[in-house]
This record gives C-alpha cells, sequence and structure tokens, in this order.
C-alpha cells in the first residue's frame, strides 16, 4: 500500500460559510496522516489570511479568481489542475461544485470522486431564472447517479431530502461535522475582554448570531424578535458576527431600522477569531429558514451557551433536550424563548453549559469527522 495519497478539494471559496470553516478544520485534523491536501478554490478573496493558515498546514492551494463557478473557464481550470495533481480522490463541496467538480474529474480521468453535501435546498441565486433553476436541479439529479462514488451528507435530513430529489441513496454517507473542542470552549476572560472591546456592559443580556448575511438565515425573524425582546428587556443587546450593518440585505435591514434601539447592535465582520465572541452571548441563536447541520450550533454548545434555533435541518437533533427549537419565521416564538434562557439562574446556566460542552465533546469531536472522512477517501481511493 502506497504511504502517501492525495485528496483535492474543489470549493466556491476559502471562508466565511460553514462548508469552508470546516474544511479548514478537516484540514488541520488530517495533519500527520498519509494524506496530502490540495485545494482549488473558484475565489480566495477575500479571505487570503485564511489561504495563509492552509498553506502554512501544507496545503497546495489553487486560486481561480474567477467570479462565477458556472462557466466553461472554471470547468477547463478545474479538470487542468485535477490532471495535473493527479489526485486519488477528488472531494467537492456543495451543490454547483460537485456538478462541475464532478464533470471535470471525470474529464481529467480521475474517477474517485466524493461530492459534499451540506444544504437541504439547492440555494438559487437572485438572478437565476427558474427555467435555469430546472435545469440545474435536473443536471444535479442525473449526474449524482453517475459522478461521484460516494456522497457525504452533515444531515440525516439532507439525505432524505436529496434522495427524493433522485440521488441514490446508497452512494450516501452520513457524516455529522466535528467541533474544536480547544479552540471552541468556555472562557470567563475571554467574555469581559469581548464585551469590553466591543462596548457592551459586562452584565447586560446578550443575544448572539454567527453566521453568513444570507436570505436563507432569516435575520428579519431575528430582528423582529428583537423588537419584542426588547420591549420587554430594554438593556437586551445583539451581536451578529458575519458581516458589516451595510452588508445586510433589504429586508432584513428594513427589520432592523424599526429596532426600539439600534445603537444597542453590534456588526462583526467574518474573521477567523470567532471563538472569542461565543463567550460573550447569554443566548446564541439560529432563525434560518433552512439549515443542513449547522457548525455554529455545535460551536455554542461547547462554549456552554443556551442554544435557540428554529426547526431547520437537524437542529432539534442536535439539540434533543439542552435547548430550544421553534417554528420557522416565528420571531414571537422566538423572542419568548430568548426573554426565558436569559431569565435563568447562575446556577442553571452553569449546569446547562456543563452538559452541553460534554454532549458537544461526546457525539461530535472534529477528530471523529476527519477520521469518518478519510475512511470514506481509502474506500474511494484505488
Amino acid at each position: 500500500m502506497s504511504t502517501e495519497r492525495k485528496v483535492l478539494h474543489f470549493i466556491p471559496g476559502i471562508g466565511g460559510g460553514g462548508a469552508e470553516n470546516f474544511l479548514r478544520s478537516l484540514v488541520a485534523n488530517m495533519q500527520g496522516s498519509r494524506w496530502q491536501t490540495v485545494i482549488v478554490v473558484v475565489r480566495v478573496h477575500p479571505h487570503e489570511a485564511f489561504a495563509e493558515e492552509l498553506r502554512a498546514m501544507g496545503c497546495i492551494i489553487h486560486d481561480l479568481d474567477a467570479t462565477a463557478l458556472l462557466k466553461p473557464g472554471v470547468w477547463l481550470a478545474v479538470r487542468r489542475i485535477i490532471a495535473q495533481e493527479r489526485p486519488d480522490v477528488v472531494q467537492t463541496w456543495m451543490h454547483h461544485a460537485d456538478f462541475i467538480g464532478g464533470l471535470a474529474a471525470y474529464a481529467a480521468g480521475v474517477p474517485q470522486v466524493v461530492w459534499g453535501v451540506r444544504a437541504t435546498e439547492v440555494h438559487r441565486n437572485p438572478d437565476d431564472s427558474a427555467l435555469k433553476t430546472f435545469l440545474f436541479l435536473q443536471a444535479l439529479r442525473w449526474s449524482s447517479k453517475l459522478l461521484p462514488t460516494k456522497i457525504i451528507a452533515n444531515s440525516t435530513v439532507a439525505i432524505d431530502v436529496h434522495e427524493a430529489m433522485g440521488y441514490p441513496r446508497s452512494k450516501m454517507v452520513w457524516v455529522p461535522n466535528g467541533v474544536n473542542a480547544q479552540r471552541f470552549a468556555p472562557n470567563e476572560a475571554t467574555r469581559h475582554e469581548t464585551r469590553a472591546q466591543l462596548g457592551i456592559p459586562s452584565e447586560a443580556p446578550v443575544v448572539g448570531f454567527v453566521g453568513r448575511f444570507h436570505p436563507v438565515k432569516d435575520l428579519e425573524c431575528f430582528f423582529q424578535a428583537a423588537v419584542i425582546a426588547q420591549t420587554q428587556r430594554a438593556d437586551l443587546h445583539c451581536v451578529l458576527v458575519g458581516g458589516r450593518e451595510e452588508e445586510l440585505y433589504p429586508a432584513a435591514r428594513a427589520c432592523f431600522e424599526a429596532l426600539p434601539k439600534c445603537d444597542q447592535v453590534r456588526f462583526v465582520p467574518f474573521g477567523s477569531a470567532t471563538e472569542r465572541y461565543y463567550p460573550a452571548f447569554d443566548v446564541f441563536t439560529l432563525c434560518s429558514r433552512s439549515e443542513a447541520f449547522p457548525n455554529v450550533v455545535l460551536e455554542a454548545m461547547a462554549t456552554g451557551v443556551p442554544c435557540v434555533t428554529t426547526a431547520a435541518g437537524d437542529c432539534a437533533a442536535m439539540l434533543k433536550d439542552l435547548g430550544d427549537v421553534v417554528p420557522c419565521g416565528d420571531a414571537t416564538a422566538l423572542a419568548t424563548v430568548w426573554l426565558k434562557r436569559l431569565a435563568l439562574s447562575a446556577d442553571e446556566r452553569a449546569a446547562l453549559a456543563c452538559k452541553s460542552r460534554a454532549r458537544a465533546l461526546a457525539d461530535y469531536s472534529m477528530e471523529r469527522a476527519a477520521r469518518q472522512f478519510m475512511d470514506v477517501y481509502e474506500e474511494v481511493a484505488v
């Protein structure tokens, strides 16, 4: 058996989203194994710092510096790089990259392809026509039977949804996300430092969010809930890690501007130090319309922060009895549960934090996830 093998990842970006963050953690946990890592990125900018982190781990990074994925030039470039690198396995991430990367690998003569399903729906760009979306869904359906050897899904709900779309269930493998227990951990000193940095009083109640400012995250619901909560807790602060205020999409901005106290909301652009913000939260919330198996919920659990989510993807299965799950789009229910969690005593919070962290580490370690990925790669590689 060869002592070294190579996996080539094809992904739209290198930072800012759950798949990108998971890939960086996966690479870190595969260091010291016999798998060499190559990453082909549609566009690295504006996340050059993440690319440098990966290079420091021994990764080879190919930056296509393209502005869109579904273009002939991107497919040709990916095919050329795959033919040049000759990997033992090609791993693609998310629907568009699955399709383009799978075709490119096939054309380059590397049939050992693993698709990565990270969502319960195929996201439609605002300028995509209904016909274009329909044709792409049909292309995914038929190519799923031909191109990938295996399909790794991070969500049991996503497996069911994709089987209904026409994906072959026999190819699908469930590998839930993992969390870095050292990076994401309770830290009282960090709690106070981050609050001071953000200009938030040390005793003020804080509801936090970490994620992209994308309509699927339903930030309208977040701000509508914050309006309700601030009428009962005038001292309520909110922290949104994932973008600047000016990056809010129009519907979310309108709801933000309706807040009684907009000045008690802090916006933090995405960076590599998200672990510094979770300890500053009294409640972590995710109010998405659609999810698969969100990393951010695991990160909050490992940090010991009470979680409130909508019933999207595998959130309910992750939290079980340790968090609250409300219907998608129900701002009143979201605000009600925020206030309930904010009312917990110090002892109740400490007990919940201990149990949440213990479950995250026992069931969803990053080491376990990396081993499962490598097991799939070993099975697929010739």
